[in-house]
């Protein structure tokens, strides 16, 4: 069986980070901030919402939700408040799309000028508000710490990152509190806020149609339940609101509780609250209180927990007279997946039951790296994607008829090569069917790639199982993303088992292939260097970049290491060391010793031969994260889709 054992670098980065978090609720921020300098605030804010409550109940859990999106990125800075004029702030992010009533915070933060210009940051003003819509629908009143400052940074990726999405497992919610300060049983209680509000269909149809259960259903999910939620949410439905908490929607109480416990929380994440003894506890408790008044008693509790996280007091940040300022803009996430390989993983696994795979997929790679090279680069990637994601079980190879599939989400829109494998698998089901798994093909596929662009080869541990499971929202939580720091790029690979060499090792896979201008342009226009450039890359590499890539651009190709994009050598290190790598998550190479005397050593290198050993161990050491093996899964017949 796979092992569940977490590396000592991932524990140590949770006890950093939790430090971090806790430390960045300043001493400065304090009930009555204002008392002095605007002490009527937080009657101004009152009196505008008590206006929009009376002619808009329904922003009651948008707004709640906002400020727990705002803490959950940055901190609670207000940077969710932020506007961009490229479109590449935090609510222009996919998690955020659904969020609405900014222009209630607007008129908040208008009245509280008018009154104390320049005084109350706008991250206080949604603070107070998230309280008082709390209140608004019969929920419990708590003294809002105040003091914030406003952030100046807002970035459409980080979002993606940092938010806990609704697929998320136990393991996962609990990580991503912890790296925010928070506790088990502040997941728990504030998962209650879903008492109010609503939610498209498109944010849990994943549990209806496309999950492991009878007609694709998720077996967690109450039938009688999933029943109801099919007469509303048909396939593919973007629109359709539903009540998470039915017949309480616009009232604040711990029914919620009740739901989850009858296996009727509308999320996987509120599901999961019945797979920890201790959030299944609290969940029996509540289900079962006759009173809320404990609960209530916790929820402001946590929200005050939350309030604190990561936030900018004293003379850091600034305190924005517009909650939407248009500004040119630019943390952590730490989860649970699944970890190391399984004893049967081995080389050779077939040699008695398909002795030849190996050599018929070598004879399909040869003909298609002859008529499509480029497309080496794209197949390596793929690889990585697959095992990042549910480990390399080949979920990353299955379609969705309702575009909720890996593949669909936007880290995988790029990915390029599909009808390759699916091409490989058909010459392996034709010699031996039934036999070869997708996800042992796909890894195969990777190493033949790298040699056939004059890269190294290694032996290929085989005997995964093909996963049955395809999730839209797992890899944006679960693929490091091109903006990472050296901190977050530790955390993701040592979640998976991966070392600090392994991260600066597989990174240099980025010597071949190629990258949308998109993936990069916030380092040339919307950074916080001279004239939006990030400082951390090489000025006469930006002008390159940017006469190739113009704000905006979504299609245009560069080349990841230019002059070497289908030659696999260790150039890429060489160009990171002179400030040139592509990606923010390059740049950040140089911002550890181990990472940085990695780069040195390989951009001084006379010879690739010890990279190139090093890239094979990293590429095994990769193959075996989270594999399915022994009876676990399957063998599909076609990669694109379960048996």
């Amino acid at each position: 069986m796979a092992s569940s054992k977490l590396s000592p670098c991932l524990i140590l980065l949770q006890l950093i980070f939790l430090v971090f978090f806790l430390n960045s609720a300043n001493a400065q921020l304090k009930v009555g901030f204002y008392k002095d300098t605007c002490p009527q605030a937080e009657a101004i804010v009152k009196k505008v919402m008590d206006q929009v409550m009376k002619v808009a109940p329904s922003l009651s859990g948008p707004l709640l939700r906002m400020h727990f999106h705002d803490c959950f990125v940055r901190g609670c800075d207000g940077s969710v408040l932020l506007n961009s004029s490229t479109g590449q702030a935090e609510k222009d992010s996919p998690p955020n799309l659904s969020l609405r009533g900014y222009q209630v915070i607007d008129r908040v933060k208008t009245a509280l000028e008018k009154e104390c210009p320049g005084v109350v940051s706008c991250a206080d003003a949604l603070a107070i508000v998230a309280r008082d819509v709390t209140v608004a629908t019969m929920g419990p009143f708590w003294e809002v710490e105040t003091g914030r400052r406003d952030g100046r940074v807002s970035n459409i990726s980080e979002p993606l990152t940092n938010l806990p999405p609704f697929s998320a497992n136990i393991s996962q919610l609990i990580s991503m509190f912890r790296s925010k300060g928070l506790s088990v049983k502040d997941l728990v209680v504030l998962s209650g806020g879903h008492t109010i509000g609503t939610s498209h269909c498109s944010s849990f149809t994943s549990r209806l149609y496309n999950s492991t259960g009878k007609d694709g259903t998720d077996p967690t999910l109450d039938s009688e339940y999933i029943v109801k939620l099919k007469s509303k949410c048909k396939v593919g439905d973007q629109t359709t609101l539903v009540e998470m908490d039915p017949g309480s929607v616009r009232t604040f109480d711990n029914s919620y509780y009740t739901l989850v416990a009858k296996r009727r929380g509308l999320f996987q994440s509120d599901a999961a609250l019945l797979d920890s003894s201790e959030t299944k506890a609290y969940v029996k408790l509540q289900s079962a209180a006759t009173h809320r008044s404990t609960f209530f008693k916790d929820f402001g509790v946590s929200m005050i927990n939350m309030g604190r996280v990561g936030v900018l007091t004293g003379k850091a940040g600034e305190i924005r007279k517009l909650s939407a300022s248009v500004i040119f803009l630019q943390l952590i996430f730490l989860l649970f997946v699944f970890n190391s390989a399984n004893a049967q993983l081995k080389v050779g696994f077939y040699k008695d039951t398909c002795p030849q795979a190996e050599a018929i997929v070598k004879k399909v790679m040869d003909q298609v790296m002859k008529v499509a090279p480029s497309l080496s680069g794209p197949l390596l990637r793929m690889h990585f994607h697959d095992c990042f994601v549910r480990g390399c079980d080949g979920s990353v190879l299955l379609n969705s008829s309702t575009g909720q599939a890996e593949k669909d989400s936007p880290p995988n829109l790029s990915l390029r090569g599909y009808q390759v494998i699916d091409r490989v698998k058909t010459a392996l089901e034709k010699e031996c069917p039934g036999v070869v798994s997708c996800a042992d093909a796909l890894a195969i596929v990777a190493r033949d790639v790298t040699v056939a662009t004059m890269g190294p080869f290694w032996e290929v541990e085989t005997g995964r199982r093909d996963g049955r499971v395809s999730n839209f929202s797992e890899p944006l939580t679960n693929l490091p993303p091109f903006f990472a720091n050296i901190s977050q790029l530790i955390s993701m690979f040592g979640s998976k088992g991966l070392s600090v060499k392994d991260l600066v090792v597989l990174s240099g896979g980025h010597t071949i292939g190629t990258s949308h201008c998109s993936s990069f342009t916030s380092r040339l226009y919307n950074s916080t260097g001279k004239d939006g450039t990030d400082p951390t890359l090489d000025s006469e590499y930006i002008a390159k970049l940017k006469s190739k890539c113009k704000v905006g651009d979504q299609t245009t190709l560069v080349e990841m290491d230019p002059g070497s994009v289908r030659t696999f050598d260790n150039s890429y290190y060489t160009l990171v060391a002179k400030r040139r790598g592509l990606f923010q998550s390059d740049a950040a190479l140089l911002d550890n010793s181990e990472t940085k005397a990695y780069v040195k050593l390989q951009a001084a290198a006379t010879h690739r031969s010890t990279f190139f050993k090093d890239f094979g161990v990293s590429m095994i050491n990769m193959g075996r994260v989270g594999v399915l093996t022994g009876k676990a899964g399957e063998i599909r017949k076609v990669c694109s889709k379960i048996n």
